[in-house]
């Protein structure tokens, strides 16, 4: 019984941390959160390591003039692994004018590279180590995708969950154009 109780004690306990962590976590909802309601706001200060054999930092501030994609990914996220090839195939069209990178947030090296192995991934990838970026962005899930304009603005439309061929299309249109 006592083995019982202390589970239950420990479950709770996790569960109330869950709790205090989320709170805290989503006050201000992020650039997503303004995005979703039709905004266009400037993008954050963005920097992360690049992942795998490329070096160096990654600064979204120096890509001013061309489209980013910005995908958010986890290797055990079944609805990321359903948009690889769209967005593989995307990258693989895409101008100079456009850059796709992906942020990968929650996987350990050996994961994620296999990741990027079985789904071809063709752009460059980098780590949010501790979720700050996340957080500042204003993520909740697996995948989500924002997208920058020439100028800098996230624009709408932040996308949660797989996008599609058409919708991706659409709207690096709509960023080429803003």
């Amino acid at each position: 019984m006592r083995i019982v109780r202390a589970a239950a004690a420990v479950t709770v306990l996790a569960l109330l941390g869950l709790l205090v962590w989320d709170v805290a976590h989503s006050g201000h909802g992020g650039v997503a959160a303004k995005v979703d309601k039709g905004h266009t706001v400037s993008a954050p200060k963005t920097t992360m390591p690049f992942f795998g054999s490329r070096n160096g930092t990654f600064d979204l501030a120096a890509y001013r003039g061309k489209v980013v994609v910005l995908n958010f990914w986890a290797s055990w996220c079944v609805d990321c692994k359903l948009e690889a090839k769209t967005l593989h195939d995307a990258a693989a069209k895409s101008g100079s004018n456009v850059v796709f990178v992906g942020v990968d947030g929650s996987d350990l090296t050996g994961a994620a590279t296999k990741y990027m192995r079985r789904y071809d991934v063709n752009y460059s990838v980098v780590r949010d180590i501790g979720a700050h970026v996340q957080s500042t962005w204003g993520v909740t899930g697996f995948p989500e995708t924002f997208f920058v304009d020439p100028q800098g603005r996230v624009i709408p439309p932040h996308v949660v969950g797989p996008i599609g061929a058409g919708d991706l299309k659409a709207a690096i249109q709509r960023a080429l154009t803003a």
